[in-house]
């Protein structure tokens, strides 16, 4: 039986985390141990349930995490550590040859085809590595990397039947609703998205905004909303782990987050049957066919998206034409097995023996 490791050093629940976990589950039930390596008595270690939780803190040199880590992932018995950058994966690197065995995965950001460092090239030189692709357009235009093992298509899923419970229990907020999913990176849309709202209200629509996600900065998303009239009508809810319950909730979900955030948020929304809203040159984009499972926003024509989005409003038929198509298109091309089938395949990999260090 396989054992593998998600390395997450950062205390923070957010994507990256959310990924591993959903990932860690679907190889639990295929037979694989899973953990979670992270800080203890954080966000992440409280919430990545179904994963054993390993304590780890990045706190010194490079050199020094990686024997700690070696230690940590020896002791587990690791075949396999997942990274999500390219620091991560020469700590990881080190660590998997210092003790002998193991395989890397190192996901991939999306879109990206940018050359390796010296210090990728060489983690790819300590371990067998596989790299994580969103998508086989992107694996294949990928460059050719000496020492790489093989690269697999992993991109962002989601398991549709958990949302079947938060469906049955929805409740609508009473107010017309959008809930507008941001990130700290992605302040322009975000504010665009509120002029939007702010313009449907003046033109007598009322609407609360219910703001999910950590800004880039609290205090200027709240001056910023008094200035456009939107006062009380703003909700900030924060960054729950499970934000499931208050997407059901909205009439619609516009996303203005971009990685991993902001992806995860369209395809929760479009699993739960909620019109969505992508951003423009955002991850989300790419699982929203405009008009067919969601609109697709211009992040900077604040009254061409208030018109568009007042139209999907006025129609509720097309609503739930679209949120109908969503959760099929979620249910056919989206599932976790896929990716979990593709992680399975290369965890092979993880029986060939290097020479200790």
């Amino acid at each position: 039986m396989s054992r593998i490791v998600f390395y997450h050093p950062s205390p923070r629940w957010n994507g990256v985390a959310r990924v591993y976990t959903e990932i860690g589950r679907a190889l639990a039930a295929r037979g694989v141990t899973a953990a979670m390596a992270c800080p203890a008595a954080s966000a992440v270690a409280a919430a990545c349930t179904g994963l054993e939780v390993l304590p780890f803190d990045d706190r010194d040199s490079l050199l020094s995490d990686a024997l700690r880590l070696a230690v940590l992932l020896r002791e587990f018995g690791a075949d396999a550590v997942m990274v999500n950058n390219e620091s991560e994966h020469l700590l990881a690197a080190f660590a998997l040859r210092r003790n002998g065995r193991g395989v890397l995965f190192r996901r991939m950001s999306h879109g990206s085809a940018s050359p390796l460092s010296f210090g990728a090239r060489l983690a790819l030189r300590l371990v067998p590595t596989w790299f994580m692709h969103g998508s086989a357009t992107e694996a294949r235009a990928a460059r050719p990397v000496k020492k790489l093992r093989g690269r697999i298509v992993a991109d962002l899923a989601v398991d549709p039947l958990q949302f079947e419970r938060v469906i049955a229990a929805s409740r609508p907020l009473g107010t017309s609703t959008i809930a507008v999913v941001t990130d700290p990176g992605s302040q322009r849309a975000t504010a665009a998205a509120l002029r939007s709202i702010a313009a449907m209200r003046r033109r007598g629509h009322p609407i609360r905004t219910l703001l999910l996600g950590m800004p880039h900065d609290v205090s200027e998303i709240r001056v910023h909303a008094t200035a456009l009239g939107l006062g009380d009508e703003l909700v900030l809810a924060g960054d729950p782990v499970d934000r499931a319950p208050l997407l059901a909730s909205a009439d619609i979900v516009w996303v203005t987050a971009d990685s991993d955030d902001g992806g995860l948020a369209v395809l929760d929304a479009m699993s739960l049957g909620c019109p969505v809203v992508a951003t423009r040159g955002t991850v989300g984009e790419k699982y929203v066919q405009h008009g067919e499972t969601g609109l697709v926003a211009d992040r900077d024509d604040a009254l061409a998206t208030a018109a568009l989005v007042t139209l999907l409003r006025a129609d509720p038929a097309r609503m739930s034409r679209l949120s109908d198509a969503a959760r099929v298109e979620v249910r056919a091309r989206r599932a976790l097995s896929s990716v979990a089938d593709a992680i399975m395949g290369a965890l092979e990999d993880a029986a060939v023996p290097q020479a200790a260090v």
